[in-house]
C-alpha cells in the first residue's frame, strides 16, 4: 500500500493550487464530510456556534472537490475559471 501525505491544505491554499474562486470552492465543499477529506478548524476558544472554522482538505479530500468541480462544470453550475 502507497504511503499518503498526512499534511492538511487550507481553502485558501487549494483555490490558488486549482486556480478556482476561494468562494465556489468552499460552495462546492459544504456537503462533503471528513470521511470525504474536508475538516473544519477552530482558531479561537471556545469555539461557539458564532465560531467560522477554518476549511482545510486532505489530499483525498482535493481530490474529491476535483471531481464535484467537474460534475458542476459539466452541468453548468460553475462560474468561469477566474484569470490570475
Amino acid at each position: 500500500m502507497g504511503r499518503r501525505n498526512s499534511a492538511l491544505y487550507t481553502l485558501k491554499y487549494v483555490a490558488e493550487m486549482l486556480g478556482e474562486d476561494e468562494d465556489f470552492l468552499h460552495d462546492c465543499s459544504i456537503e462533503m464530510f471528513s470521511e470525504d477529506g474536508r475538516l473544519s478548524a477552530y482558531d479561537s476558544f471556545p469555539a461557539t456556534e458564532l465560531s467560522e472554522p477554518i476549511v482545510i482538505f486532505t489530499e483525498d479530500g482535493i481530490d474529491n472537490l476535483k471531481y464535484i468541480i467537474e460534475a458542476r462544470r459539466m452541468v453548468g453550475d460553475a462560474p468561469p475559471k477566474p484569470t490570475a
